[in-house]
């Protein structure tokens, strides 16, 4: 199909883009349509204003690209490789929801966890200083009590003589005491996910790169989906640190204690993991088809309906899905995005990584950069900020579907 813009250009995409969706993104090409100009301008201002060096920026429903463009270069060097397709981007928290809560939900769908199973069922000591009602859904909304975050010398200090990295960070968080019962408030932690990926490896009996790569990145030909790159895809990842002496950190871990974790013995849960934003596609699509993409079944849709619905209690103000953020405010979504079935999911990354899914519309963005680099503590700082730029994106998604459009039209 060629559809002709009022300017004359050609824009060629959809039956394109369909064969590049069936055949795994393998060969996808710039995409455009009119109503989504706007996103062309908001990527050249985020490179221009140095909020990120550059992006890959896809838009699309199952079958369908709608957008999908790469803009700007690997850095702010003008003859820093320029940002691609086939680039490799470190999804920091998008881990989460493309790595951890996925293989949860394989668990949970073949009967070997429950999201009301205890956590010390998988890991005895857990339930010390207070931790015994701590549950699989508790670690999977951030309710369960455990502090954001945790610094590596403290874990480092305690570590026994012989002990892996990642076992010294899961003995520790058992220890721990929690900030508040479980269930009573949502407290957004990395301890929740890297406890919850040691879960899923203990019930399932196999790491969780093992079982994502048989189960949902193989099927899907998510070929650029892992937590150990080969050589050839480190070469391909954006960096996110420029270092004093002029090096690089490209193609290694960016947070903390995922990097002090290593996916040595055990796959970290809270970050690690490296995607390209077509691998990230075909994973949005599959999810908004509740659980199957070109023939293939990955989840029964019971799966992704239970996986992808509020479950944090009515009492909270916040509300989380098993693993996903949820939207229900402008600009991430609208007033009409407040039941199940036209919920708003998504998931941030720190490096810059972003995806959200209109399961009303069918619709999802897969927006990456490398916003920290080349010095992430500056990152936040930068106006506008990565937060502004994907709320601007979101927005302008929003006010280019059709099923929007009389919602738009009163809310002026």
């Amino acid at each position: 199909m060629i559809l002709f813009a009022p300017s004359g250009r050609i824009l060629i995409f959809a039956l394109a883009c369909a064969a590049a969706a069936v055949a795994g993104y393998a060969k996808m090409e710039e995409t455009e349509t009119p109503k989504l100009k706007a996103l062309d301008l908001l990527m050249a201002r985020g490179i221009r204003e140095h909020v990120f060096p550059g992006a890959v920026l896809i838009v699309g429903q199952p079958g369908k690209i709608l957008w999908a463009k790469a803009s700007g270069r690997q850095t702010y060097d003008t003859t820093s490789p320029k940002m691609a397709f086939n680039t490799m981007f470190d999804l920091a928290s998008v881990t989460k929801v493309m790595g951890t809560a996925t293989a949860a939900m394989l668990l949970v769908e073949d009967g070997k966890i429950s999201p009301d199973d205890k956590v010390s069922r998988a890991i005895p000591g857990f339930e010390a200083n207070g931790k015994q009602n701590v549950t699989v859904r508790h670690l999977m909304t951030h309710t369960s009590g455990l502090k954001p975050y945790e610094t590596t010398s403290v874990v480092e200090k305690k570590r026994h003589q012989g002990e892996a990295p990642a076992d010294a960070l899961i003995r520790h968080y058992a220890s721990l005491k929690p900030l508040y019962e479980a269930g009573t408030s949502m407290t957004y932690s990395c301890l929740n996910m890297q406890t919850m990926a040691r879960v899923v490896e203990t019930s399932g009996g196999e790491r969780m790169d093992t079982l994502l790569k048989r189960r949902v990145w193989g099927p899907l030909e998510m070929t650029d989906t892992a937590y150990a790159l080969t050589p050839e895809q480190a070469k391909r990842c954006a960096p996110t640190i420029l270092y004093n002496n002029g090096t690089m950190l490209r193609g290694e871990v960016h947070d903390p204690i995922a990097n002090y974790h290593t996916a040595a013995q055990h796959c970290p849960g809270n970050a690690g993991l490296f995607a390209t934003a077509p691998d990230a596609a075909r994973f949005c699509e599959m999810i908004l088809n509740e659980g199957a993409l070109d023939g293939k079944k990955i989840f029964n849709p019971e799966t992704v309906r239970l996986m992808t619905s509020v479950q944090t209690p009515p009492s909270l103000k916040e509300t989380r899905a098993l693993g996903w953020d949820t939207y229900d405010r402008k600009p991430y979504a609208t007033r009409l995005n407040n039941t199940t079935g036209t919920l708003i999911i998504g998931h941030t990354g720190y490096t810059g990584t972003f995806l959200w899914l209109d399961k009303k519309t069918k619709t999802y963005i897969v927006f990456f950069t490398n916003r920290v680099f080349p010095n992430d503590a500056s990152a936040p700082k930068r106006k506008p900020s990565i937060m502004t730029m994907r709320q601007k994106v979101c927005d302008t998604v929003l006010r280019s579907l059709p099923r929007y459009r009389s919602y738009f039209a009163k809310d002026k």
